[in-house]
């Protein structure tokens, strides 16, 4: 009897051995397939990782930013002019604006422009802007490169569809002499809210391809001096300082100050030695409701022998331009300009004139212009009327 319960208990541990090992074996190849399972899986999410890296998002999409603006003009003159004519038609402006943001705290801006002069058949090339706007902080940040000078309402704010008018208005760009672009580091300090602080050092003038001091006086004021987009001569700087206040709603109120170390880059006696000069300027832009009224007035006073000797040491203007929005579309305005750029010379009569016409709105972004000029030139040579279109994008 005991040695056939031996023998059963036996055969019982042989049978669960055998079937513990036949368990154990399945069990192994559950695991081999299902790892061999998740590495397949896994190639196949690397895989698609790499292309998601490799192939461009939308954000990086909308993170490149192309813009335009651009304007034609049509001029007629009641005594013709001997450089554009009486009747002149012109693309006066093709703007192209490109701008990348890397991160929330670095983008780039650049602006190219070609532009048609009523007095040339040739176009002129620009690069208008090309700086990073870096943001150390939420109140402070840098531009470096080419910036706009922050000076005056029309020289960072220029597009055709947000001023009023065919031309720009002759004291700020005989005067400041906007469109202005220099090459250097402007700080911008968001003091308080509606309270901004702009600190600039630049390049500045350079009156030596212009004829230097003597040739001070033009109609073209300061124009020729400014440096353009190519080699500026940089052995005299210039430094700017803007305050601006939009803490009210409707209202903006600015001033600029700026010194000049010397305009003609020079100590050559031929250009009267040094020219230090400081332009000062102060403007307001208000809207409540339908009305609007835009002031501003600039000077350059110059420490230069020759340009007292000439009367050209001290050029101002000032302009004032009432406006009313009819409706959504259509707005009217007039504007009186005042100004000189020989403000001191014996018998050198300030330049006037008045502009009045209508601004017609066929798209928030389009827009076409009219206006009737009057001025106090000999023989009526600068009256007249303008015709525009512009747009921007």
């Amino acid at each position: 009897m005991f040695c056939r319960t031996m023998i059963a208990l036996a055969c019982t541990l042989a049978t669960s051995t055998t079937l513990a090992n036949d368990g154990l074996e399945e069990l192994r190849v559950e695991l081999a397939r299902q790892k061999a399972l998740i590495e397949t899986q896994q190639q196949q999410l690397d895989s698609l990782a790499s292309t998601v890296e490799a192939a461009p998002t939308g954000k990086n999409d909308e993170a490149t930013t192309v813009g335009f603006y651009g304007e034609m003009h049509y001029n007629q003159r009641d005594e013709e002019d001997p450089a554009i004519g009486s009747n002149n038609i012109h693309l006066h402006r093709f703007v192209i604006f490109l701008g990348h943001t890397f991160s929330d705290t670095l983008s780039f801006k650049g602006e190219l422009e070609f532009e048609g002069a009523p007095d040339e058949t040739e176009i002129e090339t620009e690069v208008e802007q090309a700086y990073i706007d870096w943001k150390l902080n939420d109140a402070v940040s840098l531009n470096i490169g080419q910036f706009l000078v922050p000076v005056g309402l029309l020289n960072e704010t220029h597009e055709p569809d947000v001023i009023y008018g065919v031309e720009r208005n002759p004291v700020e760009e005989f005067i400041i002499p906007a469109t202005w672009w220099e090459k250097g580091v402007m700080a911008r300090w968001q003091a308080a809210p509606g309270l901004a602080l702009d600190a600039a050092i630049h390049n500045g003038l350079n009156g030596q391809g212009a004829g230097g001091i003597a040739a001070l006086g033009t109609p073209d004021g300061l124009r020729e001096f400014r440096q353009e987009f190519g080699g500026a001569r940089a052995e005299d700087l210039a430094y700017t300082v803007r305050l601006k206040y939009t803490g009210i709603s409707g209202l903006e109120l600015g001033t600029t100050l700026q010194k000049q170390d010397n305009i003609v880059q020079s100590s050559d006696p031929l250009f009267g030695g040094e020219a230090p000069a400081t332009l000062m300027e102060a403007h307001a832009d208000w809207h409540w409701h339908k009305l609007g009224l835009r002031a501003l007035a600039a000077r350059w006073d110059i420490d230069n022998e020759l340009a007292r000797t000439n009367g050209t040491d001290l050029q101002k203007g000032i302009y004032i331009e009432p406006s009313y929005r009819l409706n959504e579309t259509v707005g009217l305005f007039a504007r009186y300009n005042h100004w000189n750029t020989a403000a001191n010379a014996t018998g050198v009569e300030d330049s006037e004139q008045v502009n009045a016409g209508v601004n017609w709105w066929i798209n928030p972004r389009v827009v076409l212009k009219a206006d009737l000029q009057d001025t106090n030139q000999a023989d009526g040579a600068g009256d007249g009327f303008n015709l525009g279109m512009g747009l921007s994008f």
